[in-house]
C-alpha cells in the first residue's frame, strides 16, 4: 500500500524510522529470496514523538546519511513506513466493486469517516475481503475495506527529511500493511490451512507504542495501538527511584533483574499484558465468529524480562516469535548469525517495506 509510487519497478531499500532508532533492509526477490543488507542507527531521543512529529530533522538527516555511508546498500532508493497520530485506519463498509473502481471511489467513500480536511489527505486501502450482507436485501451488497488516511503536509515532512538526507523516497508504506505483506510472504503456505474465522495477530512491542494487528487470512482486518510500551517501562521506572529518564534506561537495560527495577518491570509488564488482552477481547467481542489462533510478537521492547512470560501465561500456546526472514536466505556465519537476530526481533517492518517495489499494484 503506497501514497507515492514510481512508474518504474525497481529494488528498494525498506526504511524503518522510529523514535529509539532506524532500521534499513535491502533483499533481493525472486528464484531465490536473499537478505542482500541489513543496518540500523540509533536515534538521540525525542528526535520523533510517539506521536509521529518530527522534532529535530538534523538528527535524522545525519543519522540516514552515516546509515548509508558505509555502502552496503546497493541504491539509494527507498520506502518508508510512516505511524502516528496524523495517520488514521478504520474499518469500513463500501458497495461492493471491483479494486480499479475503490481506487477511483475512495475519496467519496471516505469523506465521511475522516475527522481531517480530507482535502488535505492521501487516502489508501486495504480489501478485508468478506461481502457484508445488509438488513435490506433489496440494497446493493458491500465488501469490507480497511481505510488509511495521512495528512499530506505529514506525507511530506518525511519525504523532506529522506531527500535531504541524499534518497529518494519511491513508496510511503503505512507500518502495519508493511509487517501485513511481510506475514503473508513468510507465512503464506499457513495461512490457506486455516478455518473460517481464525485470526492471527502480530503485535509489535515499539520504544513509543506497541501496535496490534490483526490478520484473517492474508487480510489485515483490523489495526490498532497502545501507549503502553517500552518508553513506558523507563518513564515508571524514572518516577519510581527518582532518577532522569536517561538514568532510568540505563537501569532498565543494566539491571533489570535487580530488586530495585524488577519488580516495577513486573509492575508494568503486568499492566501491558492486560490492555493487549483488553484490545484482543474488545476486538473478539466486535466480530463475533473470530476466534485467536495465534500470537506472534516482534520488536524491541519485546525483550523485556518477564513480558513474553506474562504473556504467555494469558495464553499458552499460542505465542511465538514472528521470523521475517521464514522463507528468505541469510548468513549463517557467526557474525551474520547475530546480525540475523538482531533483524528477527527489530526488523519485521523494514523486511516488509523491503518487499515493495516502485510502481507496485496491490
Amino acid at each position: 500500500m503506497e501514497f507515492l509510487t514510481s512508474i518504474f519497478q525497481k529494488r528498494l531499500v525498506g526504511l524503518d524510522i522510529g523514535i529509539s532508532g532506524i532500521k534499513a533492509v535491502e533483499l533481493s526477490l525472486g528464484k531465490t529470496n536473499s537478505l542482500v543488507a541489513y543496518n540500523r542507527i540509533s536515534l538521540p531521543w525525542d528526535s520523533i514523538t510517539p506521536e509521529g512529529v518530527i522534532k529535530d530533522d538534523a538528527n535524522i538527516v545525519t543519522a540516514l546519511q552515516k546509515l548509508f555511508s558505509k555502502k552496503s546498500f546497493s541504491t539509494k532508493n527507498v520506502s518508508v513506513g510512516v505511524f502516528g497520530n496524523s495517520i488514521l485506519s478504520k474499518p469500513i463498509n463500501i458497495p461492493k466493486m471491483a479494486t480499479k473502481d475503490i481506487d477511483e471511489q475512495i475519496y467519496w467513500e471516505a469523506e465521511q469517516y475522516i475527522p481531517f480536511n480530507i482535502e488535505e489527505c492521501a487516502l489508501d486501502f486495504s480489501i478485508i475481503g468478506n461481502t457484508v450482507q445488509k438488513l435490506d436485501v433489496s440494497a446493493p451488497p458491500q465488501i469490507e475495506v480497511l481505510l488509511v488516511a495521512a495528512k499530506k503536509e505529514y506525507i511530506q515532512s518525511f519525504t523532506g527529511v529522506i531527500e535531504r538526507a541524499g534518497l529518494k523516497a519511491l513508496v510511503i508504506d503505512y507500518q502495519p500493511f508493511a509487517l501485513g505483506n511481510c506475514f503473508e510472504f513468510n507465512y503464506g503456505s499457513e495461512l490457506s490451512e486455516l478455518v473460517a474465522g481464525e485470526i492471527d495477530l502480530i503485535i509489535d512491542f515499539g520504544a513509543g507504542s506497541t501496535k496490534l494487528s490483526f490478520i484473517e487470512k492474508d487480510n489485515i482486518v483490523y489495526t490498532t495501538k497502545l501507549n503502553q510500551c517500552g518508553s513506558g517501562y523507563t518513564q515508571l521506572i524514572s518516577e519510581r527511584i527518582g532518577e532522569p529518564f536517561d538514568q532510568a534506561e540505563i537501569a532498565k537495560l543494566n539491571e533489570p533483574d535487580s530488586p530495585l527495577i524488577n519488580p516495577i518491570i513486573e509492575d508494568y509488564n503486568a499492566h501491558l499484558t492486560s490492555e493487549i488482552q483488553k484490545s484482543i477481547d474488545v476486538f473478539l467481542g466486535q466480530m463475533g465468529d473470530r476466534s485467536l489462533r495465534r500470537i506472534y510478537y516482534c520488536g524491541g521492547a519485546s525483550r523485556t524480562l518477564g513480558l513474553l512470560e506474562s504473556i504467555q501465561n494469558k495464553y499458552p500456546s499460542q505465542v511465538e516469535p514472528f521470523n521475517p526472514l521464514k522463507k528468505i536466505i541469510s548468513s549463517s556465519s557467526k557474525s551474520g548469525a547475530r546480525i540475523i537476530n538482531d533483524l528477527i526481533c527489530l526488523g519485521s517492518v523494514a523486511v516488509g517495506l523491503a518487499m515493495r517495489k516502485s510502481g507496485d499494484n496491490r
